[in-house]
C-alpha cells in the first residue's frame, strides 16, 4: 500500500459507494483529481473515465493518482462502460457531451458509460462548464431541458464568475453526492434548525446580544444534510460563513426570530425541530427612536422578559419532534442535568445541556431525555448524535 495515495477521512457519508468521476474536455478538468480526493475522504470508492479531449487538458496521471484506481481511457474486452456504479459524476461535463447524451450517443468511454448507466437507472450528475456565449445557446439549452426530465439525471449547477459558467466548489459537489445518495434513517426528513444570536434593540444604533455566533447549529445543520436530510436553517447575520448548499433565512433580531420560526412552521410541514438559537431572555421596556447620545444620556436600561418562542411552538405544533437547548454557568453537573429535567416536562423530547466551564476544551455536553442522560464529548459528536436520535425517533414518521 503506497501511503502517498491515501487521504484522509473527514467522514463515512459515502462508505461503501463506487462512484465514477467522467472527464470531458473542458478547462475545469484540472479540478477533477481534487474532486475525486474530496469524494475519498467521504468514503467513496472512485474511478476514472476520461474522454480523448480531456487527456488534451490533463494527463491520466493525476486521476490514477488521485482515485488510487487505474482511468480508463479507451473501451476493451472487459466492457468497461457496462460496469455497474452507484452514481456517475460527469465533470466537467461540456457542451459537445451534454448534447451527446441528450441525443443518446456513444462514441467514446464517457458517452458509453453514461449511456449504459442512463438506461440502468443509476443517478447520473452533470457538471456542466462552459462560457456564457455558450450557455446562452438555444441547442444547449434545449439538450439540457430534455435531460432534466429524466430522474435519474441530475444537474450541479455552476458558478457564474468572470463572464463564465465555473464548475461548482469541490467540497459543494462532494456534498451533494453525499446528500442524494445517503442512505440514513434521517433522508428526506424535513428539520427546522435555528442557531446564532437573537438581539433586542436598545435604539436604531445599539443592541442587547450574547456571546454565541451560531457554530454548533452550523455543525448540526451541516451533518443532517450530508446524511440526506431537508434542513432549513434560521441564522443569527453574525457573519459566520455557512456553506451555499444550505437554505438559510437570517433574522438580525429577536422579532424577525421570532417571526421567521412561526411563521416557517405555518407555512411548511417539519418533522422536528432543533432550537439551537441563543434566544434573547430579556428585551429593554422601551426601545429609543434614533440614537441616544452618548455621554450619559442612556444610563439605566430597564428590561422584561421576551416571549418564550419554544413555549409557543410546543403549544401549537404539539406534534412536532422538538430537541431545545440549555446553557448554563456555575452549576454542578447534576444541577445542569436536573435543569434539563424540568425542561423535558415542559413536552419537550430531547433537551440538550452544557456549561460553559466545559466549552473552553471539550464542548462537553448532556443529552438528557425520558430514555435517561448520555454524554458527548464534541461539537462533532454533538452533531452526529443529535441526527443519529433524530434518525431513530423519525424513522416512521
Amino acid at each position: 500500500m503506497n501511503k502517498d495515495l491515501q487521504v484522509e477521512k473527514i467522514g463515512n457519508y459515502l462508505d461503501n459507494k463506487n462512484i465514477a468521476i467522467c472527464v470531458t474536455g473542458g478547462i475545469a478538468a484540472i479540478e477533477t483529481p481534487k474532486i475525486a480526493r474530496m469524494l475519498r475522504r467521504y468514503g467513496a470508492d472512485v474511478y476514472a473515465y476520461m474522454t480523448p479531449a480531456a487527456q488534451k487538458i490533463i494527463t491520466p496521471i493525476p486521476l490514477e493518482w488521485a482515485t488510487e484506481n487505474e482511468v480508463v481511457t479507451e473501451l476493451s474486452g472487459l466492457a468497461e462502460h457496462i460496469r455497474e456504479y452507484d452514481s456517475l459524476l460527469v465533470a466537467p461535463a461540456t457542451l459537445n457531451t451534454i448534447g451527446q447524451i441528450a441525443n443518446g450517443l456513444a462514441d467514446n468511454v464517457v458517452t458509453s458509460l453514461v449511456a449504459s448507466a442512463f438506461g440502468r437507472g443509476t443517478p447520473i450528475y452533470l457538471a456542466p462548464t462552459m462560457h456564457e456565449s455558450l450557455e446562452a445557446n438555444p441547442t444547449y439549452q434545449k439538450n439540457l431541458e430534455t435531460l432534466i426530465q429524466y430522474d435519474n439525471i441530475n444537474i450541479i449547477k455552476p458558478r457564474v464568475s468572470e463572464g463564465k459558467s465555473k464548475i461548482e466548489r469541490v467540497g459543494n459537489i462532494a456534498a451533494r453526492l453525499a446528500h442524494d445518495l445517503s442512505e440514513d434513517p434521517i433522508k428526506r426528513k424535513r428539520l427546522l434548525i435555528t442557531g446564532g444570536p437573537t438581539p433586542v434593540k436598545i435604539d436604531n444604533v445599539r443592541r442587547l446580544s450574547n456571546k454565541f455566533k451560531g457554530s454548533l447549529s452550523r455543525r448540526i445543520a451541516t451533518e443532517a444534510y450530508l446524511r440526506g436530510a431537508e434542513v432549513k436553517l434560521l441564522m443569527g447575520d453574525t457573519g459566520l460563513t455557512l456553506p451555499s448548499y444550505l437554505d438559510v433565512l437570517y433574522h438580525e433580531d429577536y422579532f424577525a426570530y421570532l417571526h421567521n420560526v412561526l411563521n416557517e412552521l405555518v407555512e411548511n410541514k417539519y418533522d422536528a425541530g432543533v432550537f439551537s438559537a441563543a434566544v434573547a431572555d430579556y428585551q429593554p421596556q422601551e426601545v429609543h427612536e434614533g440614537k441616544v447620545p452618548s455621554g450619559g444620556a442612556l444610563k439605566e436600561i430597564k428590561l422584561i422578559d421576551t416571549r418564550k418562542i419554544v413555549a409557543d411552538v410546543r403549544k401549537n405544533f404539539p406534534e412536532l419532534f422538538m430537541v431545545t437547548f440549555k446553557y448554563e454557568e456555575q452549576k454542578t453537573v447534576d444541577e445542569l442535568i436536573n435543569i434539563a429535567k424540568k425542561q423535558l416536562e415542559s413536552g419537550y423530547q430531547l433537551v440538550v445541556a452544557n456549561r460553559g466551564e466545559d466549552m473552553a476544551t471539550t464542548h462537553q455536553a448532556y443529552f438528557v431525555s425520558k430514555d435517561g442522560v448520555h454524554r458527548v464529548n464534541s461539537s462533532q459528536e454533538i452533531a452526529a448524535t443529535l441526527i443519529d436520535v433524530l434518525g431513530k425517533q423519525l424513522l416512521n414518521c
